[in-house]
């Protein structure tokens, strides 16, 4: 919801404005076909106007003011011929009777023949005695005509009609429009039959014109309408041409938006969980501070006890106790964290003096505890502010521990961040108070009780479907981890390899059965590379889904390498003591070295003469093929560190590598090197009499795994084999003397 709805808001706004953008578009072009028509409309208006002002001017030119003859005289015609010949776009003229239909005189050979009915002509509104007939197809012109009539008045009385034909091509030719105006399908409609010019098929009715579809412009004072066809392309066109700017600027405004937003959430979400780990930090030290109060069997270790985990679980700067002497100052009974504050620091329990007004002394005096926000924003506590805020103290609390129903101390606690005790954090300081006073109360009345305290320090992790959801800060020291490095990761990260990841995961059958389960000698992996071996204890926490669980790890690596090592020394005793011969005390030696030991592969051998490693006995993984090395040595340049061996042979001393995949990395035998996993490496040479015979080398899995114990115990199998082989040769030699003898 955080990501999705204001996304959501932003896109139904945006398409609430590109609809709108779209009617605009849509209103701009009706306006731009409804101004463009009625150009043309105007055109046609002008036309017409120009055709009856001529046809007025011929009616002027008939008669002088005194002549009412009704018929033409020879005067008249000539006069009528001049003026047409000065007209060449009047190709047919007439002169009507004033019954609108005798021919009275025309041009055309028509001049006998009757014209059409004065009754199917219609008068324009602006002029009633211009008058314009239906429109039809002349034979004579041979072409569609628009009859026009002009009507002369006599006293009030009709007199003569003077008529002339418009062609439609002259009428509604478009080419005097401007060229932008030219891109319109102009349709002329005549009102009074409801046909579109200049065919005569049938239209639509002015009245059903739809107005999403067509513009209807009238040509004023005239039965015309001219009607622009639209069509929804030009309206897109026209959205289309301003969207990307406008595409452009609100995909800008969505970008931003979403960007502030993720900002936003993260933050939030740093927050939060900062808020959640400090206050399961919080909760951790509440439950140990609980654990060590109901099973504390002296005073001071309790107090002790409590300011270690107000500093290792809860964070704290500083945690202390303290409670006044008889001079009214007070005397620290326990503090952990930065003592340097209070090193030469004054806290009295007088109200009267400086020294006595901050939180302790006024905690100590009402009973109630007091959660400072802020040093720099406290008056009170003034005279300790400028050491504060050098340690970076930002706030602080004090909080009374009673014992047998009196103020008996006071606990402060130190935080490096201001306005972090939130009401939360108040109720679990209030109640870790509570079990420090029950706690103390229990030790003052249960002198004789034992407490068991929490002596073993173990990591504990809460897991979810496998999932580490909150560790301890002992576990992830025990890894040598950050403190939230293991938040939301995998347990697989824990181990040394997938083979214990699936060992545990097996057990987890027997953990929902049993609810609990401990499983000994884990291979864990430490981030520095070393294997941590770890006794693991889990108990399953009840859930809707039952897939909660606590673990506890405890560190047995020294006990597990101390068995190691006792098991290569017996191992290596018993293969000196039943061999009969060197190889075979070789063999024997090397065989066992690798069974159930810190190595996984053990040889012995010594380099000739030519700078090549001979190979007397071997055992374990990657040593059948050892004699590859030699082929690499030959590639080996003064720059590349030498194997151990070699160093070990030209020194005639004990050399060990601890991570020999980091300092062969250039080096060509470090292909061969890690397909056998020989990452820790020792080589140490075997006296026989008083010179160096061969070396024995071990190879382990793992880095680090050579220490002060390891090195001893590889200096001991090569002291034990040398003096065997001094024995055996001794033996030998008595042997032989005595056949000699013999």
């Amino acid at each position: 919801m955080n990501y999705v709805l204001p996304v959501v808001v932003v896109l139904i706004c945006g398409a609430a404005v590109e609809f709108n953008e779209y009617q605009h578009a849509i209103a701009d072009v009706h306006e731009s076909a409804r101004r463009d028509s009625q150009t043309y409309a105007n055109l046609i208006m002008g036309r017409l106007d120009t055709r009856f002002t001529e046809l007025d001017m011929a009616l002027a030119a008939l008669h002088g003011p005194d002549d009412n003859s009704p018929v033409l005289s020879p005067q008249v015609e000539l006069s009528l011929r001049h003026y047409l010949l000065s007209r060449p776009s009047y190709s047919t003229f007439s002169v009507l009777g004033a019954d609108g239909e005798s021919i009275q005189w025309s041009t055309s050979a028509q001049k006998k023949i009757l014209a059409e009915p004065l009754k199917n002509f219609s008068s324009v509104l602006k002029m009633p005695h211009h008058l314009l007939g239906p429109i039809h197809y002349s034979e004579n012109l041979r072409a569609v005509v628009l009859p026009m009539r002009v009507r002369e008045m006599v006293d009030g009385k009709s007199g003569y009609f003077l008529g002339s034909p418009y062609r439609l091509n002259r009428f509604l030719d478009e080419q005097e429009l401007p060229p932008d105006v030219r891109k319109w399908d102009f349709a002329v409609i005549d009102t009074r039959s409801g046909q579109s010019l200049p065919h005569q098929a049938a239209v639509q009715s002015l009245s059903r014109a739809e107005p999403d579809m067509a513009v209807q412009v009238p040509v004023v004072g005239y039965p015309f309408v001219v009607q622009t066809q639209l069509s929804s392309d030009r309206a897109w066109q026209s959205y289309v041409q301003t969207a990307p700017a406008r595409w452009s600027a609100e995909a800008l405004i969505l970008a931003l938006l979403v960007i502030a937003g993720e900002f936003l959430i993260r933050r939030r979400d740093r927050e939060q969980m900062v808020h959640l780990r400090r206050l399961t930090d919080f909760n951790m030290f509440m439950a140990q501070a609980s654990q060590c109060a109901s099973q504390a069997d002296d005073e001071a270790r309790l107090l002790q006890e409590i300011c270690d985990m107000a500093i290792q679980y809860a964070h704290f700067k500083i945690a202390l106790i303290t409670r006044p002497d008889e001079a009214q100052r007070f005397q620290i009974l326990a503090i952990s964290g930065a003592r340097a504050y209070l090193d030469n620091v004054v806290i009295s329990a007088r109200a009267d003096v400086p020294e006595g007004r901050g939180t302790i002394g006024q905690v100590w005096r009402t009973g109630e505890p007091i959660f400072n926000a802020s040093f720099l924003h406290n008056a009170t506590l003034a005279p300790w502010k400028d050491r504060a805020v050098q340690l970076g103290l930002r706030s602080n609390t004090a909080l009374p521990i009673y014992k047998d129903g009196k103020v008996w101390a006071v606990l402060s606690v130190y935080h490096e961040k201001a306005d972090i005790f939130d009401d939360q954090l108040q109720i679990l300081l209030r109640e870790v108070c509570i079990n420090i006073s029950m706690g103390l109360d229990r030790i003052y009345n249960q002198q004789l009780r034992t407490a068991l305290l929490d002596n073993s320090v173990v990591g504990i992790l809460l897991v979810k479907d496998r999932v580490i959801q909150m560790t301890n800060s002992y576990a992830t020291r025990m890894l040598g981890m950050e403190s939230d490095a293991l938040i939301g990761k995998s347990t697989e990260i824990l181990f040394a390899s997938y083979a214990e990841f699936e060992r545990i995961a097996q057990c987890y059958t027997q953990l929902r059965q049993h609810h609990k389960v401990q499983v000994p000698g884990v291979h864990l992996a430490r981030a520095d590379g070393q294997i941590l071996i770890a006794d693991c204890s889990g108990v399953q926490l009840s859930d809707l889904h039952n897939d909660i669980s606590v673990w506890t790890l405890e560190d047995v690596t020294s006990r597990d390498l101390s068995r190691r090592l006792y098991h290569a020394l017996v191992n290596a005793a018993d293969a000196v003591l039943l061999a009969t011969d060197d190889s075979e005390m070789c063999r024997r030696t090397c065989l066992d070295l690798v069974r159930d030991t810190l190595f996984h592969a053990v040889w012995i051998g010594r380099v000739n003469d030519v700078g090549q490693l001979e190979v007397l006995a071997r055992a374990g993984e990657g040593t059948a093929g050892i004699e590859r090395i030699n082929g690499c040595l030959e590639q080996c340049c003064g720059e590349v560190p030498l194997l151990v061996v070699i160093r070990a042979w030209m020194r005639k001393n004990l050399v060990y590598s601890n991570d020999e995949f980091t300092e062969q990395a250039s080096s060509p035998c470090l292909n061969f090197i890690q397909s056998n996993n020989w990452r820790a490496v020792l080589s140490t040479p075997i006296w026989r009499g008083n010179r160096v015979w061969a070396l024995i080398t071990f190879a382990a899995p793992h880095a680090q795994v050579f220490d002060e114990n390891s090195i001893a115990l590889c200096k001991r199998v090569a002291s034990l084999l040398g003096h065997a082989l001094d024995k055996l040769d001794a033996k030998q030699r008595i042997e032989c003397m005595q056949e000699q003898e013999a």
